[in-house]
């Protein structure tokens, strides 16, 4: 309430030349300055009241200074009325409350014409065409009447028509964009305007009557426009948060959703303004302005900036469906302060690493935001260490002819969020025989190229490093590190990863032989012994060789992706070879319709298939066989013979493949190349269906641990592995009650990381405190267009519900396998790459996809009912 006080006299005082003015007020009241203005000109002091007291007293400083002196309001009026001229008036019941501590925000904010109305009265660093208001009733009883006031209003201006409707900008419920607004008019055409002021009336459905829409002058042409939310609107945390459009020219494209790839800003309130760009500067220091104006701190305002001027054009209350935990924005501040302090402990690199300026993401390399999610509770997080992350990666890469990283995690956590490091996953694909002054050159300005172009963090493999022989790598090395190296330097590197790729392809066998023995033995040596010998196996037997068998296909992709690129083969000649490889996506859809002919009994398929589940780490997700009929019997019902291709490849397409290889400096045939291909790229999904039944049982055998212990899978998930290895090493009852304390530390732990949101790519620690985000540039599958519904998923959705949809998954992991046969129109991530499980999926299947949208697009996608899956023109668009 001072604040607005203040900025009223402010306000006046524009009129009367530096006068001094005095506003004195009781409660909470809404002085406004344009009504007050026409008494002030009449009397040198106002008196307000509301049912007979006096709320508020507004007036030349010299002329109610003595009557404040001791008194309160309602003696000060009268020593005021009784000492010389006032002008008095009768508060209405919406520019007062009857609550002396609510935010004068509970009497501005109403709807969305009074609000601009009121908040157009103000002088503040924006602007605001009045709001010009029609009533249903008036224009149901005399439109030409109204169509004349505009036209005396606007005069041949481009005007708007808005909504206000009382359904919308509540506290409760914003229902925004639920009715119509219409842009760009020209103000003297009675028959465009009149037809627009009918169809925004219309679109409130009944009771329009009682309703109201507005016009204003139409702000263009528009260099910027947004919204910004003084709060995260789903967790109500402490941030500033900024979408903008800068390239439509227009003030719709954002609230509409119509704007592919909206650019998005997270600013933690504490941030010193001094750090920010200069137009996100702009941005927030309004809505610190509104937000200390109206005493409500989580606002959403729409703005546009047009001829260097900040316009207003909507400000409302974020309709809260959430409240902070108690005590979390403490902890989350905590987390924050010590992820920074963590960020610059980790700026230099320490040995063997080697490369300037650090670079974290979340989707580089091993893609922990894919396969554990991007705010990893305990469990699986310790668990992905411990099996892949801590140790397994860097032995692999070692083994394989790479740099020896061992000692080195390849996660770091920051706040909660699990971040690969990218200078030492860059460092991991250098070839051992390589210099270290080499390394050092290639990894800096990998880590450059990477910095500057952010959204490739998905595809680092493919468009900032090159780790395996492929067509044009000599000159491709030429052209990137020519300035830097000499010709000879380059030639050894070339020539090191052309032997890398030949090991690599040898040993491809040897591999797949590791994973028969865990397939045939996947428990042993069973869990008498504890977690720990079985979990070794496992990472000896299982994520080992997977580890090998998923480099081995990613480099024969990487090989295969270097033909079309070179103009080798082509797009659709691509498809077909991959097409032709029968994973383990396959089998199962081979076996579902074995099963349905009767050739196949169903407990053979789940004793294969059994153990897969959404979320591979995650053990609060179900797997198919704990309700075989729910999970297998729509994939059975509707399951079909497999295509197979009778037809052999074409001669043309091995001559070229032949002659591709040849000028790549590997000697093999074209078709070794594609059964090392099909071996490969089969090879690594195979591993990763016999690693995960292990897993699968070690998830399981912990939750059967829990259960008499009074912990749910929930709880479970919530204890890391360390605190699991340690509680079953206690007796019972001690081990629960030192679990639930666990449980109880982490789930607080986890609710503040709930309230933390991070980038996908760091580059320094300032982006840790605030980010800008933009689309991410997703790999689409197929080039098919499909129009269908759209269900979001938070697990594995019920089989009857996608036949027919558009499936949207945040991350998609071989627990989703099922899911693909289902008759589903299409499948979108957050997140995953070109090499990513799912996309090798919906390729083997030619299920149309969109893989990596981002975070940012995710969300806008899951707020459409329809949507359009352009894969041949790269769009996605939600109605």
């Amino acid at each position: 309430m001072q604040a607005w006080a203040e900025r009223v006299l402010e306000t006046l005082a524009q009129t009367y030349d530096g006068v001094p003015l005095t506003l004195v007020f009781k409660g909470t009241v809404l002085p406004r300055p344009r009504a007050l203005r026409v008494l002030l000109q009449a009397a040198p002091a106002v008196i307000a009241t509301w049912r007979g007291e006096c709320r508020f007293i507004v007036g030349r400083t010299q002329a109610v200074r003595a009557a404040l002196e001791g008194w309160d309001l309602d003696e000060v009026a009268d020593r005021l009325a009784q000492a010389g001229d006032v002008a008095r008036f009768e508060l209405e019941d919406d520019e007062v409350s009857s609550e002396p501590q609510a935010p004068v925000g509970r009497l501005v904010l109403g709807d969305k014409a009074r609000t601009l109305d009121i908040l157009s009265e103000l002088h503040g660093p924006w602007r605001i065409s009045r709001p010009h208001i029609v009533q249903g009733e008036d224009w149901e009883q005399d439109r030409d009447a109204v169509l004349q006031r505009v036209r005396e209003r606007f005069g041949s201006e481009r005007i708007v028509v808005r909504s206000s409707c009382s359904a919308e900008d509540a506290w409760t419920a914003s229902n925004a964009g639920r009715f119509l607004s219409v842009l760009d008019l020209d103000a003297g055409d009675a028959v465009a305007v009149g037809g627009a002021i009918s169809d925004v009336f219309e679109s409130y459905g009944p009771g329009a009557r009682e309703e109201k829409v507005f016009l204003q002058s139409y702000v263009h042409p528009v260099s910027e426009s947004g919204v910004l939310m003084a709060r995260h609107p789903e967790t109500l945390a402490s941030y500033w948060v900024v979408a903008s459009d800068v390239s439509s020219g227009r003030t719709d494209q954002i609230t509409s959703g119509a704007l592919e790839k909206p650019s998005s800003a997270y600013v933690e309130h504490g941030v010193p303004r001094g750090l920010l760009p200069d137009s996100l500067r702009r941005v927030v220091t309004v809505g610190r302005e509104l937000v200390k104006l109206v005493g409500v701190e989580a606002l959403d305002i729409e703005f546009a900036l047009a001829g260097g001027d900040f316009h207003l054009l909507q400000v409302r209350p974020i309709a809260k469906g959430s409240s902070l935990p108690e005590g979390g924005e403490v902890r989350r501040a905590m987390l924050l302060a010590d992820a920074c302090t963590a960020h610059q402990a980790l700026l230099r690199p320490k040995a063997p690493v080697v490369g300037d300026g650090p670079v974290y993401s979340t989707m580089t390399d091993w893609n922990p935001a894919e396969m554990i999610g991007r705010r990893p509770l305990p469990l699986a997080r310790t668990l992905y260490g411990r099996l892949i992350t801590d140790r397994t990666w860097a032995e692999q890469r070692a083994a394989y002819g790479y740099r020896d990283l061992r000692g080195t995690p390849l996660l770091h956590d920051f706040a909660g969020h699990a971040y690969v490091d990218v200078r030492a996953s860059l460092n991991s694909f250098i070839p051992a025989v390589t210099p270290a002054r080499v390394a050092e050159v290639l990894v800096t300005q990998q880590l450059a190229r990477l910095a500057g172009a952010p959204e490739l963090h998905d595809k680092v493999e493919f468009e900032i490093a090159d780790t395996c022989a492929s067509l044009g790598l000599r000159e491709r090395l030429r052209r990137l590190y020519a300035s830097s190296l000499d010709a000879g330097e380059l030639d050894a590197l070339a020539t090191a990863l052309r032997d890398i790729t030949l090991h690599g392809l040898r040993d491809l066998p040897t591999q797949v032989e590791q994973v028969q023995r865990l397939r045939a033995e996947p428990f042993a040596p069973g869990f008498e012994g504890g977690l720990g010998p079985i979990l070794a196996r496992l990472r000896m037997l299982g994520t080992l060789p997977f580890a090998h068998l998923a480099r081995t296909a990613f480099v024969v992709t990487a090989l295969l992706k270097s033909f079309v690129r070179e103009g080798v083969m082509d797009f659709s000649e691509q498809r077909e070879v991959l097409q032709r490889i029968r994973t383990v996506a396959g089998q199962l859809q081979a076996d579902a319709h074995r099963v349905r002919r009767g050739e196949l009994g169903l407990e053979a398929l789940v004793a294969e298939f059994g153990h897969l589940r959404p979320g591979t780490y995650d053990i609060r997700m179900p797997h198919y066989g704990a309700d075989p009929e729910r999970y297998f019997g729509p994939l059975i019902s509707g399951a079909e013979e497999p295509f197979s291709h009778e037809a052999p490849l074409s001669r043309s397409l091995h001559e070229r493949l032949g002659a591709g290889l040849r000028s790549a400096g590997l000697s093999m045939t074209s078709e070794v190349f594609l059964s090392h291909l099909g071996a490969g790229i089969a090879g690594r999904e195979y591993g990763k269906h016999v690693f995960t039944k292990t897993l699968s049982g070690v998830l399981e055998h912990l939750a059967a641990w829990g259960e008499p212990l009074g912990l749910s899978r929930d709880d479970l998930a919530h204890l890391s592995l360390e605190q699991v290895e340690t509680a079953l090493s206690l007796p019972p009852l001690e081990a629960r009650s030192w679990c639930r304390d666990a449980v109880e530390e982490a789930r607080e732990q986890a609710a503040a990381v709930n309230l933390i949101e991070l980038p996908d790519i760091l580059t320094r620690t300032s982006h840790l405190l605030f980010h800008v985000s933009s689309g991410e540039q997703p790999l689409f599958v197929t080039k098919a267009c499909v129009r269908a519904p759209v269900l979001v998923a938070d697990g594995l959705p019920d089989p009857e519900r996608v036949r027919g949809n558009i499936v949207l998954l945040e991350r998609a992991d071989p627990g989703y396998d099922g899911l693909l046969a289902l008759g589903v129109a299409g499948i979108v991530t957050a997140y995953g790459g070109a090499n990513s499980h799912m996309a090798v999926r919906c390729t083997e299947l030619q299920l149309p996809a969109a893989i990596g949208v981002g975070r940012e697009q995710f969300r806008r996608l899951s707020g459409g009912r329809v949507m359009t899956l352009d894969c041949g023109g790269r769009r996605l668009v939600h109605e």
